[in-house]
């Protein structure tokens, strides 16, 4: 168990709560508490696996605040930041996270400041994981081996001093796992992504500033809610309030992939849930449905992206989607 306190308020308290009443999304299984106070209201959920415990927490300070988390047990893992960006002091390092980053490390305490500023909401989900864990990701090399033998020492050590962006491919692997935490195989693979995407870190991105990056997520947010229209790399850019040039760059340096494959990534996806959710609507309306207008264009597009062809796939999953469809006719029926 860990303790929180305010610089100048001292201890928060927390109450066991309704998961469902919090203001975050439910992670089934978990627990859930909150902290209501006159400088802030602060949540968060906790579900703990075999192998690894996650926490999704929310800060809602009404005031600039310094919380302290102290706990005298092992930490090792990672956090991941979900909605804006804090000012750490970790063990006495300053480190900064933005939106999107993610930074991994062994202590063998946990003694961590942030730094809030009043009147913003801030997500965060931090996931730590057993030694047996991450003795499992099988990566290689002399920084992921140097980390490894630190493990279980006296000293803290990161993988890399600055935290890296995690790519889309985290974000939603992390979306899928909050929805259901059982799935131990979806989280040792968000592990090993974080933990290469680290290694590989070397720093050298380009500037970016805290409202581009918060800019960014709007427009990922509107793709993903937006998938089926016509969008443009121009509007996008002007809604980021940069030029084209900068904004592509900038995309893929946080997300890891370009606009447009993100766009056409967005549609694919769509256009494999709805031919599992109705395997029997023509793969004409298929393409309508998420944005490519003709067969041949969500054809052309299916095979770069999964490597497969599209009707190759849908004959592969078709069993699926009829016991899909099976299952979800039996519940209307009781």
């Amino acid at each position: 168990m860990f303790t929180l306190s305010e610089r100048t308020k001292g201890i928060v308290s927390f109450m066991p709560n309704n998961p469902q009443e919090l203001p975050q999304s439910y992670i089934p299984g978990s627990l859930a508490f909150q902290s209501t106070n006159n400088f802030g209201d602060f949540y968060y959920q906790e579900v703990q696996q075999e192998n690894f415990t996650i926490w999704r927490s929310s800060y809602h300070p009404h005031e600039d605040v310094s919380l302290r988390v102290k706990r005298n047990m092992e930490w090792l893992g990672f956090r991941l930041m979900l909605k804006k960006h804090i000012a750490h002091v970790f063990l006495g390092k300053p480190i900064g996270i933005m939106q999107g980053q993610m930074h991994f490390a062994y202590s063998p305490l946990t003694d961590v400041e942030l730094l809030l500023k009043g009147n913003e909401i801030y997500e965060v989900v931090d996931m730590q994981v057993s030694p047996a864990l991450f003795s499992q990701l099988k990566l290689r090399g002399r920084t992921f081996d140097t980390f490894s033998s630190m493990i279980g020492s006296d000293k803290p050590v990161w993988i890399s001093e600055k935290p890296a962006w995690s790519d889309y491919t985290v974000l939603e692997g992390m979306e899928e796992l909050l929805q259901d935490p059982t799935k131990e195989g979806i989280a040792k693979e968000i592990v090993r992504q974080v933990v290469h995407t680290l290694i590989k870190n070397n720093g050298h991105d380009k500037k970016i500033t805290y409202d581009q990056v918060e800019n960014l997520y709007l427009v990922r947010e509107m793709i993903r809610k937006r998938y089926p229209e016509a969008m443009t790399l121009q509007q996008w850019a002007k809604d980021t309030r940069m030029n084209t040039t900068d904004f592509k760059y900038k995309f893929r340096q946080v997300f890891g992939i370009t606009p447009y494959r993100y766009l056409m990534y967005e549609r694919i996806k769509a256009a494999k849930q709805i031919m599992l959710s109705d395997p029997q609507l023509p793969l004409s309306e298929v393409a309508r449905q998420c944005g490519f207008r003709t067969y041949n264009n969500l054809r052309r597009a299916f095979y770069p992206m999964e490597k497969t062809k599209l009707t190759v796939w849908r004959d592969k999953n078709l069993g699926m989607a009829f016991q899909l469809l099976v299952e979800a006719m039996l519940f209307d029926l009781l």
